[in-house]
């Protein structure tokens, strides 16, 4: 569709007559022969007058800064033809044409360049167009991208190299459909992403968009709005500029624009249009009395001095404009006022473009017209010119294999556009500090943000100045910004407030009202959440290992907490274990000291060292606060306490067994004597089995547990059901049995004995202190949680201890006189017969 449309404008501009205006015309053209020849395509008019349609629009209305930006060309032409460093001995010439901003009249001079020579109205016709040589070898311009967009599809039927020095649109990057187009200047897309994250410095997100009725204007705001919404950034309002033909009726349809802004409440703006539609936009704003807003200028008018004229300007607002960066062009100042002198007496006219017949405002011009130098405005087009010459230059050069010794060239090289059109690709040089290379047709150039700054007491010309705030980097796409020099033109010199809703909090999530996703309400995280930046509508839960600080708003490293012993509790009970231990050994000593007496008779009753053994490994509390809790820990702690529990339980079953005579169920004399090991290593086995059990079924593991707030609870996974239950209930059932058969000992014909009666009483405490364990247990939360366990096991120690060694002991120290047989009823007051031999022989 395209391609029929560029053919029948092309068909069309060959067929038209030529018209010459009173005022100006087409022809409006500089030129200066050379070696290789340069076109260039400017706009040195803004409008166009359409006479009749066979005929080629006339242009008017003088656009001093088109005239400016070609004579950066020039000037870089004189530079190079006078450099002996660069392309030595060669000349190059330049062809330069009005485009008047406008595509039809542009085409004309376009096709001309196609031609082999000035007088050919095109392009010669052949099969093979590879040795095929059109009298420019390269084009500098057009500086829009509607007449690039038009041109290089143009152009690139012969390869020829077009570098424009301001057309920005992101269309022209892609290389498929415009391999023969570059630039100098960044695309639309790096000046949207520097705009955006401009916004987001201020958190503006609440914001108008606005551009003008061309191709750069669609395009660019097409992709700002894209950059924009993925940076959570709304467009609360956009609009297209009126290009009505009368100013009557498109400063109405700027009246209903401003009106909307107003309603709108939307205190920043951002315009992307050329300097005349932002100055009619402006005009019409301030008449609408709209102040003390925020406006972006884009690059088009970031730096359009000629703005500064508008009545009242400074109570508009604060302007910040997206500027190209530029450089200094050393000499250029000179080179002007040479210029705009006119000739020297006896040099030709035409070579300086000295041509009052194509160009009466030409002559006319004085150094104050070109106000982007008198103002001291960065001239971004101008020395994007310059640049897009010396990328011609340093391609011509390689191609050339010029040596700079010898100052010479290689002339008898041929040189076609496509060959120049790979050189360029490939250029990568520097003009005033600032690199030139590019990449898929683009250049690394940034951004310099620019604020619009008067004085506050006077409008004067004079009190107007651009000053620098910050920087773009295309290549890192960074904004740099110096916030201490923006000068804030509202009431409380304060940034203002361009937001549909306030920011949440970093516990709270939005919740959307309206089509705008920058319409929302706060809505609290639930405990432990926190609100995602990557998805502010969803509260997302911290890790694991950190918890939620909504002071730094932020989660933070949980710290690792575990039953130390450095704690007061486990001081505590660390005491009574080594308590525990050192009794046991003081009675195993006092045993072997005194085991020849009646209360060691008494003791010898028990299978003490037995029971002494099984309650030292019952203190396997170090296991529950000494160690820090580990996998093969938690493995080891439990069945160790249960196993030691229930060999301690099943030796005082065995004692009590025998006390009652239950033991004379059996009746094998060999069990009868080994009754007592029987009991402990059935019991022994049982419990046994029931850890192997638990460990095939559900073996205890390490717990990081995350109850707590801001900490990790290290901490043993080995209470859970069946398993823990189960060994607990069999060791709590040993403790029953052997109460009751102490009590059915009790009410025996055999004359009951003290160590029957201990036994009993220890097993009564046992049951109290296990039976207040489990809810106590099975209730409570926190590190100190396993204490009660341990704490429950050292209890039955003493209680087995106080309750069957605590006196005898007490008798072989402290009260000699009591250690007699008449005082212990360990032995049988009436034996039966059966033990009368054996008495005997004792007595």
């Amino acid at each position: 569709m395209e391609t029929h449309l560029l053919l029948g404008l092309v068909a069309f501009v060959l067929c038209v007559r030529p018209h010459k205006s009173e005022t100006n015309s087409l022809a409006t053209q500089f030129s200066t022969p050379g070696d290789f020849v340069i076109g260039g395509l400017f706009a040195f008019h803004s409008k166009v007058r359409y006479k009749t349609l066979a005929e080629i629009p006339t242009c008017y209305s003088f656009y001093a800064h088109g005239y400016q930006t070609h004579l950066g060309m020039r000037f870089a032409i004189e530079e190079i033809n006078n450099s002996p460093s660069l392309l030595p001995g060669v000349k190059l010439g330049y062809e330069i044409h009005n485009t008047c901003s406008n595509v039809v009249v542009a085409t004309k001079p376009a096709v001309g360049f196609l031609s082999k020579s000035p007088g050919d109205s095109g392009p010669e016709v052949q099969c093979d167009y590879t040795d095929y040589k059109p009298r420019i070898i390269a084009v500098v311009g057009p500086d829009s991208s509607e007449l690039s967009v038009v041109l290089s599809r143009l152009l690139n039927f012969l390869s020829i190299p077009e570098v424009s020095h301001a057309s920005t649109s992101e269309t022209l990057s892609d290389r498929g459909l415009y391999p023969s187009f570059f630039r100098t200047v960044p695309s639309d897309k790096s000046q949207a992403d520097a705009i955006v994250q401009l916004l987001r410095k201020f958190h503006w997100n609440w914001v108008a968009a606005l551009a003008s009725d061309d191709e750069y204007g669609r395009r660019v705001l097409e992709v700002f709005v894209q950059a924009a919404l993925s940076k959570d950034t709304c467009i609360a309002f956009e609009a297209i500029l009126p290009s009505a033909p009368t100013k009557t009726e498109r400063r109405k349809q700027l009246a209903k624009i401003a009106s909307q802004l107003v309603e709108s409440r939307i205190n920043t703006t951002v315009v992307f249009a050329p300097p005349a539609k932002a100055e009619e936009l402006l005009t019409v704003v301030l008449e609408r009395g709209l102040a003390g807003k925020v406006w972006i200028a884009s690059e088009c008018w970031a730096t359009a001095a000629t703005l500064r004229f508008i009545p009242n300007l400074a109570s508009l607002g604060t302007i910040i404009g997206i500027g190209v960066k530029s450089g200094r062009m050393p000499g250029f100042l000179e080179y002007v006022r040479r210029i705009l002198a006119g000739p020297e007496q006896g040099q030709d006219s035409s070579a300086i473009g000295w041509e009052h017949e194509q160009c009466p405002e030409c002559g006319r011009l004085t150094l104050a017209n070109l106000s982007d130098i008198v103002y001291g405005a960065k001239f971004h087009e101008t020395f994007s010119a310059y640049k897009a010459v010396y990328a011609v230059a340093h391609a011509l050069h390689q191609l050339l294999r010029c040596n700079v010794t010898s100052q010479r060239c290689n002339m008898d090289q041929e040189v076609y556009p496509w060959q120049l059109l790979e050189e360029i690709a490939k250029v990568n040089f520097t003009v005033e500090s600032q690199p030139v290379y590019f990449k898929n047709g683009n250049p690394p150039t940034g951004y310099d943000l620019v604020l619009w700054r008067w004085n506050t007491t006077s409008n004067t010309t004079s009190s107007f100045e651009f000053v620098s705030i910050g920087s773009y980097d295309t290549l890192q796409r960074e904004l740099t910004l110096n916030e201490s020099k923006i000068q804030w033109h509202t009431r409380d010199k304060k940034p203002p407030i361009s937001r549909c809703s306030q920011d949440c909090m970093p516990s709270q999530k939005r919740h959307l009202r309206g089509e705008h996703n920058c319409c929302y309400q706060c809505e609290d995280c639930p405990t432990g959440y926190f609100q995602n930046k990557n998805d502010p509508s969803e509260c997302t839960q911290c890790p694991k290992q950190q918890w939620f600080l909504e002071e730094n708003s932020t989660c933070q490293d949980r710290t690792i907490e575990y039953l130390e012993v450095t704690d007061l509790l486990p001081v505590i009970m660390l005491s009574l274990t080594i308590l525990a231990l050192a009794q046991m050994v003081a009675i195993a000593g006092i045993f072997a000291k005194y085991r020849s007496t009646p209360a060691m008779r008494y003791i010898g009753s028990f299978p003490t060292f037995l029971l002494i053994l099984s309650s030292a490994c019952f203190c396997s509390s170090f296991f529950f606060f000494t160690i820090k809790p580990s996998l093969w820990v938690c493995q080891l702690r439990q069945p160790f306490f249960f196993l030691s529990f229930t060999v301690g339980l099943a030796t005082l079953l065995g004692k009590v067994a025998q006390s009652s005579g239950l033991d004379r169920t059996l009746k094998s004399p060999l069990l009868k004597r080994y009754s007592l090991a029987l009991c402990v290593l059935v019991n022994a086995a049982v419990q046994s089995l029931l850890c192997i059990s638990w460990y095939l079924w559900d073996p205890p593991s390490l717990e990081e547990s995350t109850n707590l707030e801001r900490s990790i609870l290290l901490q043993c996974q080995d209470v859970s059901f069946p398993g823990f239950g189960l060994l607990l209930a069999y060791s709590y059932c040993l403790a029953v049995v052997c109460c009751i058969c102490s009590f059915w000992g009790n009410s025996s014909q055999r004359a009951h004995d003290k160590a029957t009666k201990a036994i009993n009483f220890a097993m009564v405490l046992i049951i109290i202190i296990w039976t207040l364990f489990v809810p106590t247990y099975a209730t409570s939360q926190g590190k100190f949680v396993s204490l009660f366990q341990a704490f429950a096991g050292l209890a039955s120690v003493f209680a087995i201890f106080g309750s069957c060694y605590y006196q005898v002991c007490y008798v072989v120290l402290f009260a000699p006189h009591m250690n007699t047989d008449s005082h212990f009823c360990s032995l049988p007051q009436n034996p039966p017969a059966e033990d009368e031999s054996d008495t005997a022989e004792i007595k």
